[in-house]
Protein backbone atom coordinates (compact mmCIF):
# COMPACT_ATOMS: atom_id res chain seq x y z
CA UNK A 1 0.00 0.00 0.00
CA UNK A 2 1.79 3.32 -0.97
CA UNK A 3 1.17 6.00 1.45
CA UNK A 4 0.09 9.41 0.23
CA UNK A 5 -0.37 13.26 1.29
CA UNK A 6 -2.72 15.50 -0.14
CA UNK A 7 -1.60 19.46 -0.42
CA UNK A 8 -4.88 21.15 -1.71
CA UNK A 9 -6.38 24.20 -0.24
CA UNK A 10 -9.48 23.03 -2.00
CA UNK A 11 -11.49 20.58 0.20
CA UNK A 12 -13.31 19.59 -2.67
CA UNK A 13 -10.53 18.83 -4.36
CA UNK A 14 -8.98 16.51 -1.27
CA UNK A 15 -12.37 14.71 -1.49
CA UNK A 16 -12.43 13.94 -4.98
CA UNK A 17 -9.12 12.47 -4.84
CA UNK A 18 -10.18 10.21 -2.00
CA UNK A 19 -13.30 9.20 -3.15
CA UNK A 20 -11.83 8.22 -6.57
CA UNK A 21 -8.82 6.63 -4.93
CA UNK A 22 -11.94 4.42 -3.15
CA UNK A 23 -13.79 3.81 -6.11
CA UNK A 24 -11.10 2.24 -8.07
CA UNK A 25 -9.36 0.40 -5.29
CA UNK A 26 -5.83 1.44 -5.63
CA UNK A 27 -3.84 0.49 -3.33
CA UNK A 28 -2.93 3.97 -2.02
CA UNK A 29 -3.41 5.11 1.82
CA UNK A 30 -3.88 9.10 2.51
CA UNK A 31 -2.18 9.28 5.72
CA UNK A 32 -2.14 13.32 5.59
CA UNK A 33 -4.05 16.41 4.17
CA UNK A 34 -2.29 19.94 4.48
CA UNK A 35 -3.76 23.49 3.01
CA UNK A 36 -0.88 25.46 2.96
CA UNK A 37 2.43 24.83 1.84
CA UNK A 38 4.50 25.16 4.31
CA UNK A 39 2.34 22.51 6.02
CA UNK A 40 2.68 20.09 2.98
CA UNK A 41 6.49 20.53 3.92
CA UNK A 42 6.18 19.83 7.62
CA UNK A 43 4.16 16.85 6.87
CA UNK A 44 6.11 15.52 3.93
CA UNK A 45 9.22 15.46 6.13
CA UNK A 46 7.09 13.79 9.45
CA UNK A 47 4.85 11.66 7.33
CA UNK A 48 7.36 10.35 4.87
CA UNK A 49 4.70 9.64 1.85
CA UNK A 50 5.46 8.00 -1.43
CA UNK A 51 2.86 9.92 -3.22
CA UNK A 52 1.95 13.75 -2.52
CA UNK A 53 -0.78 15.25 -4.35
CA UNK A 54 -0.26 18.77 -4.76
CA UNK A 55 -1.39 22.28 -5.96
CA UNK A 56 0.19 24.91 -7.51
CA UNK A 57 -1.70 27.49 -5.73
CA UNK A 58 -1.68 27.56 -1.86
CA UNK A 59 -0.58 29.94 1.10
CA UNK A 60 2.31 30.84 2.17
CA UNK A 61 4.07 28.32 -0.09
CA UNK A 62 3.02 27.58 -3.94
CA UNK A 63 3.30 23.61 -4.93
CA UNK A 64 6.62 25.14 -6.75
CA UNK A 65 8.19 26.14 -3.82
CA UNK A 66 7.28 23.27 -1.85
CA UNK A 67 9.03 21.02 -4.55
CA UNK A 68 12.23 23.40 -4.21
CA UNK A 69 12.34 22.94 -0.50
CA UNK A 70 12.16 19.32 -0.87
CA UNK A 71 14.41 18.87 -3.64
CA UNK A 72 16.68 20.72 -1.95
CA UNK A 73 17.32 18.84 1.30
CA UNK A 74 15.06 16.20 1.55
CA UNK A 75 16.21 11.93 2.00
CA UNK A 76 14.19 9.95 0.10
CA UNK A 77 11.68 9.60 -3.14
CA UNK A 78 8.37 11.16 -3.08
CA UNK A 79 6.50 10.82 -6.57
CA UNK A 80 4.44 14.59 -6.86
CA UNK A 81 1.12 14.72 -8.59
CA UNK A 82 0.64 18.46 -9.66
CA UNK A 83 -2.44 19.72 -9.41
CA UNK A 84 -3.79 22.58 -11.54
CA UNK A 85 -6.09 25.10 -13.49
CA UNK A 86 -5.76 25.56 -16.59
CA UNK A 87 -4.75 29.37 -16.28
CA UNK A 88 -1.69 28.15 -14.46
CA UNK A 89 -0.89 25.30 -16.56
CA UNK A 90 2.99 27.13 -17.09
CA UNK A 91 3.47 26.72 -13.30
CA UNK A 92 3.26 23.36 -13.98
CA UNK A 93 5.41 23.00 -16.77
CA UNK A 94 7.80 24.54 -14.00
CA UNK A 95 6.98 21.50 -11.88
CA UNK A 96 7.71 18.95 -13.92
CA UNK A 97 11.09 20.37 -14.82
CA UNK A 98 11.21 19.83 -10.58
CA UNK A 99 10.68 16.31 -10.74
CA UNK A 100 6.56 16.11 -11.27
CA UNK A 101 5.54 12.73 -12.47
CA UNK A 102 2.54 14.35 -13.79
CA UNK A 103 -0.16 16.55 -13.95
CA UNK A 104 -3.65 17.06 -13.17
CA UNK A 105 -5.86 19.65 -14.50
CA UNK A 106 -9.08 21.08 -12.24
CA UNK A 107 -11.83 20.11 -12.32
CA UNK A 108 -10.26 16.93 -11.50
CA UNK A 109 -12.12 14.02 -14.35
CA UNK A 110 -12.32 10.04 -12.90
CA UNK A 111 -10.52 8.41 -16.32
CA UNK A 112 -7.90 11.53 -16.33
CA UNK A 113 -7.24 10.34 -12.83
CA UNK A 114 -6.79 7.26 -13.61
CA UNK A 115 -4.78 7.41 -16.04
CA UNK A 116 -2.26 9.09 -14.40
CA UNK A 117 -2.39 6.88 -11.39
CA UNK A 118 -1.37 4.55 -13.74
CA UNK A 119 1.74 6.05 -15.12
CA UNK A 120 2.83 7.45 -11.67
CA UNK A 121 2.53 3.99 -9.97
CA UNK A 122 3.73 2.06 -13.62
CA UNK A 123 0.72 -0.11 -14.03
CA UNK A 124 -2.51 -0.35 -15.44
CA UNK A 125 -5.08 -0.57 -12.23
CA UNK A 126 -8.00 -3.34 -12.73
CA UNK A 127 -11.21 -3.19 -11.10
CA UNK A 128 -10.27 -5.77 -8.15
CA UNK A 129 -9.10 -4.19 -5.45
CA UNK A 130 -7.74 -7.72 -4.19
CA UNK A 131 -6.04 -7.93 -7.48
CA UNK A 132 -4.48 -4.35 -7.58
CA UNK A 133 -3.05 -4.99 -3.84
CA UNK A 134 -1.51 -8.48 -5.26
CA UNK A 135 0.35 -6.08 -8.30
CA UNK A 136 1.52 -3.35 -6.37
CA UNK A 137 3.57 -6.41 -4.02
CA UNK A 138 4.85 -7.38 -7.41
CA UNK A 139 5.90 -4.23 -8.32
CA UNK A 140 7.54 -3.17 -5.37
CA UNK A 141 9.13 -6.84 -4.75
CA UNK A 142 10.03 -8.16 -8.65
CA UNK A 143 13.51 -7.93 -7.74
CA UNK A 144 13.22 -10.79 -5.14
CA UNK A 145 12.43 -14.67 -5.71
CA UNK A 146 9.04 -13.89 -5.84
CA UNK A 147 7.15 -17.48 -6.98
CA UNK A 148 3.14 -17.83 -7.63
CA UNK A 149 2.39 -20.13 -4.45
CA UNK A 150 4.10 -17.92 -2.04
CA UNK A 151 2.53 -15.00 -3.46
CA UNK A 152 -0.89 -16.37 -3.31
CA UNK A 153 -0.60 -17.12 -0.05
CA UNK A 154 0.97 -14.33 1.66
CA UNK A 155 -2.81 -12.61 -0.15
CA UNK A 156 -4.58 -15.44 1.28
CA UNK A 157 -5.78 -16.44 -1.71
CA UNK A 158 -5.04 -19.50 -4.40
CA UNK A 159 -2.71 -19.61 -7.83
CA UNK A 160 -5.70 -20.49 -9.62
CA UNK A 161 -7.36 -17.67 -9.09
CA UNK A 162 -4.43 -15.48 -9.37
CA UNK A 163 -3.61 -17.42 -13.00
CA UNK A 164 -7.44 -16.33 -14.10
CA UNK A 165 -6.60 -12.72 -12.78
CA UNK A 166 -4.05 -12.34 -14.56
CA UNK A 167 -5.61 -13.92 -17.95
CA UNK A 168 -8.83 -11.80 -17.55
CA UNK A 169 -6.56 -8.18 -17.26
CA UNK A 170 -4.04 -9.17 -19.02
CA UNK A 171 -4.01 -11.76 -21.01
CA UNK A 172 -1.12 -13.41 -19.71
CA UNK A 173 0.04 -15.57 -16.75
CA UNK A 174 2.00 -14.78 -13.74
CA UNK A 175 5.65 -15.15 -15.08
CA UNK A 176 5.79 -13.85 -18.22
CA UNK A 177 4.07 -10.81 -16.33
CA UNK A 178 6.98 -10.78 -13.64
CA UNK A 179 9.26 -11.30 -16.38
CA UNK A 180 8.32 -8.57 -18.88
CA UNK A 181 8.54 -6.25 -15.48
CA UNK A 182 12.09 -7.14 -14.84
CA UNK A 183 13.04 -6.49 -18.49
CA UNK A 184 11.32 -3.45 -18.42
CA UNK A 185 13.27 -2.23 -15.66
CA UNK A 186 16.07 -3.54 -16.87
CA UNK A 187 16.07 -1.39 -20.19
CA UNK A 188 14.98 1.83 -17.43
CA UNK A 189 18.95 0.80 -16.14
CA UNK A 190 20.52 0.34 -19.08
CA UNK A 191 19.58 3.37 -20.67
CA UNK A 192 20.11 5.66 -17.17
CA UNK A 193 22.83 4.08 -15.83
CA UNK A 194 26.58 2.45 -16.40
CA UNK A 195 26.07 -0.61 -14.40
CA UNK A 196 27.44 -3.37 -15.88
CA UNK A 197 24.58 -6.50 -17.56
CA UNK A 198 25.50 -8.64 -14.86
CA UNK A 199 24.83 -5.69 -12.16
CA UNK A 200 21.17 -5.11 -13.85
CA UNK A 201 20.47 -8.84 -13.53
CA UNK A 202 21.07 -9.22 -10.22
CA UNK A 203 19.25 -5.54 -9.76
CA UNK A 204 16.22 -7.09 -11.44
CA UNK A 205 15.99 -10.59 -10.02
CA UNK A 206 17.94 -12.50 -12.36
CA UNK A 207 20.74 -14.56 -10.38
CA UNK A 208 21.62 -16.46 -13.78
CA UNK A 209 22.95 -14.57 -16.45
CA UNK A 210 22.22 -16.75 -19.65
CA UNK A 211 18.40 -16.58 -18.23
CA UNK A 212 18.50 -12.91 -18.18
CA UNK A 213 20.01 -12.84 -21.97
CA UNK A 214 17.06 -15.14 -23.20
CA UNK A 215 14.26 -13.01 -21.09
CA UNK A 216 16.09 -10.09 -22.35
CA UNK A 217 15.78 -11.11 -25.87
CA UNK A 218 12.51 -12.26 -26.26
CA UNK A 219 10.96 -9.58 -24.69
CA UNK A 220 13.03 -6.95 -26.82
CA UNK A 221 14.35 -8.67 -29.58
CA UNK A 222 18.04 -8.03 -28.61
CA UNK A 223 20.36 -8.45 -26.26
CA UNK A 224 21.03 -5.77 -23.67
CA UNK A 225 24.66 -4.30 -25.47
CA UNK A 226 22.72 -3.94 -28.34
CA UNK A 227 19.74 -2.20 -26.68
CA UNK A 228 22.49 0.19 -24.76
CA UNK A 229 24.54 0.43 -27.78
CA UNK A 230 21.42 1.45 -29.33
CA UNK A 231 20.54 4.10 -26.92
CA UNK A 232 23.71 5.61 -27.15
Amino acid sequence: MRRAIIADDESLAAELIKHLLDKYGLPVKIVGEASAGDDAVEMIYQLKPDIVFLDIQMPVLSGIEVMENINASYQGTILFVVITAFSYFEYAQAALRLGAKDILLKPIEPKQFLDTMERVIGYRYTENEAFNEFLEYIHQHYHEAIELNTCAKRHHTSMSHISRMFQKYFQTNFTAYVNHLRIKKAQEFLKETTLSIQEIADKVGYNNLNYFYKNFKKVTGMTPNLYRGKGS
